[in-house]
């Protein structure tokens, strides 16, 4: 049974496949003239494909097929094209800016049926009755949802927030049959180091057939073979390819990496081919995430643009094909159900010009045909968005004298666009790329505050909820300019404002949890490139400054985070700077 069905359901769908398939009763969909990629041989086979609603009743030539073929039965004429699987993303974010029901609406016309999707953000800021509505409403989109079950908040959490991750509450959502794996383990050294909540839902994991995916940059093979050890089956995170080979060698499934914060997949494939393991390398244990980029980089594509990557690489077309379908789905333990065109599987169809053209002309979907040249022809409702609790803020209106630094503060150093580093210099002045950063407890109770460098030069005041803490993020180098930024995201009920010279330079509202818009994905492009190409005249210099925000708060990234405590340094926990009683202001 596929995870997102019932007993009564599959029972359904199960009863009209066997029908159609013994010639009962016709095709709901025959596709005819193509030539279909069989993923499991990696041969192109001239075959027609039969649909029973949502499955796949027959693949194969028709003589003799015993199918019934009235004159009525619909069929599209794939003359001239290639059939290959829906797309699989194993690795989704579908959270960064956009939401669930607009990535899916913009992925699917690209040929991404299946998204295996983080809950982070929901699990955070839902209570269960809301989370688990949710995930049934996105049940019924065109595009099909599975998700993790975090282990772990990727944040330090507030007292009052703890209960949140209490092993009930999370062992309850693994065990939903939509949820087909534990992670990524963000906190993996609390389960090396035997934390029993970690060790549990690793646990529970296990015992119900589920994954466990990791988070794992920049680990050595000891911890990654004690990790393998401890349950973690996959991960995502190899920027070498020396770092994959480790990986396959411990029998993790590797997930090659191309996104906005992190383009690896040209160098991994690269230093594959160049490492002489090219020709022995277990094709079926890889496959390729775009792992959440955000909004601008969808103007390439999505899973598509991963196998034109691919494929300008050096990898076989079937390989490629393959390694965006069915191997995802195997690692899953749902091969059955998906990633291939077999009968009894999901009838999730691409038309491609040609194997080197993976954008397909014709998307089918769940049986029917959703997109046709880039345009989607089925409904994206999107699912009661207003039923979620609005992002409130608490507390006294932001003030001037909230944003002054104070005596003995540390200094962060931007790496990069996530990582930061501690550094003994004094701050310098603004025009030397020093900006005060704050995180501000939307409940109101405390302030964070850090010097912080290699962000912009030039940025008076920055303020947004789009953060991991959920918190309130401000920046700038004018206490006014930051306290006009910062009312103006509580005014909007979370997103984005930034104000310089007493003028409003950039606004986007994000009304879902503070984090998320409703927008379509083709005008969050176009306001996200807004912001980007504004700060890059400020003078940020960095792949990718929207995930910048979003980390300056998550503790999963060395060297230093901002956190309800205080500035923490990551490896040893050790509090550099405490959090102080947010003041009235005057």
């Amino acid at each position: 049974m596929h995870p997102a069905d019932t007993p009564e359901s599959e029972a359904r769908h199960l009863a009209r496949v066997i029908d159609v398939a013994t010639g009962r009763t016709p095709p709901t969909l025959l596709i005819t003239g193509g030539r279909v990629l069989n993923v499991y041989t990696g041969r192109l086979e001239e075959k027609s494909v039969a649909l029973a609603g949502e499955r796949i009743a027959y693949v194969g030539a028709l003589e003799g097929s015993g199918l019934s073929l009235p004159a009525d039965v619909p069929v599209l004429d794939a003359s001239g094209r290639v059939l290959v699987p829906g797309y699989i993303e194993p690795h989704a974010h579908p959270f960064l800016l956009y939401n669930p029901a607009t990535l899916a609406a913009a992925v699917l016309p690209r040929g991404t049926t299946t998204l295996i999707s983080d809950s982070l953000t929901f699990f955070n800021g839902l209570p269960d009755p809301e989370l688990h509505r949710l995930l049934e409403a996105l049940a019924g989109l065109p595009v099909r949802f599975l998700w993790w079950a975090r282990l772990d908040s990727e944040t330090l959490l507030d007292s009052d927030q703890e209960a949140l991750y209490a092993p009930q509450r999370v062992e309850r959502f693994l065990a939903r049959d939509d949820v087909v794996q534990a992670g990524e383990l963000t906190a993996w050294p609390r389960l090396l180091a035997g934390e029993p909540a970690m060790v549990s839902g690793v646990a529970a994991a296990r015992a119900l057939g589920k994954r466990v995916e990791g988070h794992l940059p920049g680990a050595s093979y000891r911890t990654l073979a004690r990790l393998a050890a401890a349950g973690a089956t996959a991960d995502h995170e190899a920027i070498a390819a020396a770092e994959v080979l480790d990986r396959l060698a411990l029998g993790y499934h590797a997930t090659l990496r191309h996104s906005s914060i992190r383009p690896d997949l040209p160098a991994l494939l690269d230093g594959l081919r160049a490492s002489g393991a090219w020709e022995t390398l277990p094709w079926h244990r890889l496959t390729l995430t775009t792992d959440g980029p955000t909004p601008p980089y969808l103007r390439q594509g999505f899973t598509d643009h991963l196998l034109r990557i691919a494929m300008d690489h050096g990898v076989e077309p079937a390989r490629a094909y393959a390694m965006a379908t069915v191997n995802a789905a195997a690692y899953y333990r749902l091969d059955e159900h998906l990633g291939g065109l077999a009968p009894g599987r999901q009838a999730d169809v691409n038309l491609l010009r040609d194997l080197s053209e993976p954008t397909p002309e014709v998307v089918v979907a769940r049986g029917r045909v959703a997109a046709r040249d880039g345009t989607l022809l089925e409904p994206f409702t999107q699912p009661g968005w207003d039923r979620c609790p609005p992002y409130r803020f608490s507390g006294p209106v932001p003030h001037a004298d909230h944003f002054r630094p104070g005596p003995g503060l540390p200094a962060l150093r931007l790496e990069n666009a996530v990582i930061t580093r501690v550094v003994a210099e004094p701050p310098g002045r603004p025009a030397d790329g020093w900006l005060l950063a704050c995180l501000v407890d939307r409940a109101g109770r405390w302030i964070t505050r850090t010097w912080l460098s290699g962000f912009a030069r030039n940025l008076q005041g920055f303020a947004t909820t789009f953060t991991g803490s959920g918190d309130l993020l401000v920046l700038g180098a004018s206490p006014e300019a930051m306290a006009e930024a910062a009312r103006r995201v509580r005014e909007m009920g979370g997103g984005i404002a930034w104000s310089q010279e007493g003028l409003p330079v950039y606004e986007l509202p994000l009304p879902i949890l503070g984090t998320v818009s409703d927008l379509p994905v083709e005008i969050l492009i176009e306001r996200a490139e807004e912001v980007v190409a504004r700060l890059r005249v400020a003078g940020h210099t960095f792949e990718d400054p929207v995930y910048t925000l979003l980390f300056l708060s998550s503790t999963h990234l060395p060297e230093a985070r901002l956190t309800a405590r205080g500035v923490v340094h990551v490896r040893s926990g050790r509090v550099l700077a405490p959090s102080s009683p947010l003041p009235a202001g005057a």
